[in-house]
């Protein structure tokens, strides 16, 4: 089974596919869509933000090799007054519903705990805040957050306004610590005037928007596209930013209630006791997961640095999706992610991808833009053999005019790129004719 690519993206256009989600969940996103007048892009990436912290750390994949949670940091990026942080936000609404009853409830145990402690009773457990949504992005906040609940969502509808001060002040730590909560990993935090504090697996997600003219200012500093901090975001950059004329049209209260009902259906869903706090991935998609890597693979080896990142983290983040992907799908109940999810999920990383590839070109404006790393006549050799597979090493070799005992030392220097899908990549580079070589191809494997 081999993934397809989503007809926007042979056209030309950009547009985060919704077609491998439930008829429901794309129902839910077209109504938001229009209720609010603005790109779709932004309410798909809305939705998968609030399942992703619905859900936290009480349900993972596990391709056999990694177990990998589902959290993200989503920038949303349009000019001012697109609509983008509105619809943003009310996508939202169930969660920042249930985080207000939480705090109510919180209160309540607040009042009873300081009265046990005034009447005496040393030994009372202070009340915790289960808190899901924070919009303080100091370091202080995330880190109580975090400390207190297993997974939180920060919600900035600015995020030029949360990264501002670690731009210019990025020997604070905060950065280095962010990189490590989107992989997931344990921190700890040393206090001067406090004992140290461990938080294991800490699952935090982001969300918010910025402006196309911001992006400089706000991701372009030389430590946030080195760190690899930058890469670890999905861009939601769409290139089609339709105007949001007046309208009297609005999302009706039926597919809100739904909405909400779903939300706070997986709140309160005990997928441990379900047996679904794991879901495995088929063989099958497994091997598209596989097929998928090794194409980033190869992408990596011929690109800047930048871009081999981003493609690294969309190693990563294309499981994450899926799983995302497998809760709004068409197969409530399964533990399993099933071929078409992964397909799916594929392709709205290659949507990611070419976001990217635009963040980055904003990043480089005015720039002097790095070098890609040369490709050298070996692996130029390699790529062309196996894009061509031809009836065998000597003829090939005969074809271009090199020795068969060079062919074959590329082939397995450059092994890895028989099964990375470089048959797909003709028309990235001179296809050989074995029998019919031109001399431009000629001089072009060995100048």
């Amino acid at each position: 089974m081999k993934f397809t690519v989503d007809n926007d993206i042979l056209a030309g256009s950009l547009s985060l596919p919704i077609d491998g989600l439930s008829s429901e969940a794309q129902a839910i996103i077209q109504s938001y869509t229009d209720g609010y007048q603005c790109n779709r892009d932004f309410i798909t990436a809305s939705m998968f933000t609030a399942v992703s912290t619905t859900v936290g750390k009480r349900i993972c994949s596990d391709d056999g090799r990694y177990k990998n949670y589902f959290p993200f940091y989503i920038c949303l990026v349009a000019p001012s007054g697109s609509n983008k942080t509105t619809p943003m936000r009310e996508v939202l609404r169930p969660l920042t519903n249930r985080n207000a009853a939480n705090y109510e409830v919180f209160r309540e145990a607040m009042k009873k705990y300081d009265a046990e402690v005034k009447a005496g009773n040393e030994n009372a457990d202070k009340p915790v805040y289960r808190q899901l949504i924070i919009s303080d992005s100091t370091p202080e906040s995330r880190i109580k957050a975090l400390s207190e609940n297993p997974n939180v969502l920060l919600v900035s509808d600015e995020i030029a306004t949360m990264l501002y001060n670690m731009n210019r002040y990025n020997k604070s730590g905060e950065v280095p610590q962010l990189i490590s909560i989107w992989s997931v990993d344990d921190i700890i935090i040393n206090r001067k005037s406090e004992t140290a504090l461990l938080i294991k697996e800490p699952c935090l997600s982001i969300i918010g928007g910025t402006q196309p003219d911001v992006l400089a200012d706000t991701f372009g500093s030389d430590y946030f596209m080195s760190s690899g901090f930058n890469q670890r975001w999905l861009f939601v950059y769409p290139d089609d930013i339709p105007p949001a004329m007046y309208s009297e049209s609005k999302v009706s209260k039926e597919v809100s209630d739904v909405w909400s009902e779903y939300i706070n259906g997986l709140l309160d869903f005990d997928f441990a006791s379900n047996g679904l706090g794991t879901l495995y991935i088929t063989d099958k998609a497994k091997q598209l997961y596989i097929d998928y890597y090794n194409k980033l693979q190869v992408k990596k080896s011929g690109a800047c640095g930048y871009m081999a990142s981003v493609y690294a983290k969309l190693q990563i983040m294309v499981e994450r999706w899926a799983g995302i992907a497998h809760l709004l799908g068409n197969e409530p109940g399964m533990s399993r992610i099933l071929p078409e999810e992964m397909e799916y999920s594929i392709r709205c990383m290659n949507y990611f991808e070419r976001c990217a590839e635009k963040v980055y070109m904003k990043l480089t404006e005015g720039r002097k833009q790095p070098e890609a790393k040369a490709m050298g006549n070996e692996e130029m050799t390699a790529r062309l053999f196996f894009a061509n597979n031809p009836p065998s090493i000597q003829a090939f070799a005969d074809g271009v005019g090199v020795s068969r005992q060079f062919v074959s030392k590329c082939l397995k220097k450059y092994d890895r790129l028989r099964s990375c899908g470089c048959g797909d990549i003709q028309t990235t580079y001179n296809v050989i004719d074995t029998e019919k070589t031109s001399a431009t191809t000629q001089d072009m494997i060995l100048e």
